[in-house]
């Protein structure tokens, strides 16, 4: 087996509001919207990244809301990663700072699910 590329990330919502997770996505870190199909009991919401999605599914709260690197998480590149910390540090949102290698400036938050998101440079 071959793998190609990323297709998507489900994530679930531990119990925080969806519309405040959709929001988080849509409006902190810029994702379209998605079409869904209906999965009966089961809410969520998509959102596209590319030609890939993120898909958020409702589910129990964590056991706690601290930013931990090495959790469950998926990584997106930013264009400036400077840029996108001065955006998180306006919003008040707090972010947990790594050096990977040879200078790979790495960022995590969570969302208001606590689901941790990294945060990296785009080489190109």
């Amino acid at each position: 087996m071959k793998v190609t590329r990323f297709h998507h990330v489900s994530i679930n919502t531990n119990g925080a509001p969806l519309d405040e997770l959709v929001g988080f996505y849509r409006d902190v870190l810029g994702l379209g919207d998605e079409p869904r199909p209906e999965i009966p009991g089961i809410p969520g919401h998509w959102h596209a990244v590319g030609d890939q999605q993120l898909h958020l599914v409702a589910s129990p709260p964590p056991l706690d809301d601290s930013i931990d690197p090495t959790a469950h998480h998926f990584c997106v590149t930013v264009a400036d990663l400077d840029a996108a910390v001065a955006e998180l540090e306006a919003r008040g949102i707090g972010y947990a700072r790594g050096v990977q290698g040879e200078g790979t400036v790495q960022i995590w938050i969570t969302d208001p699910a606590g689901n941790t998101v990294e945060l990296q440079q785009d080489p190109g």
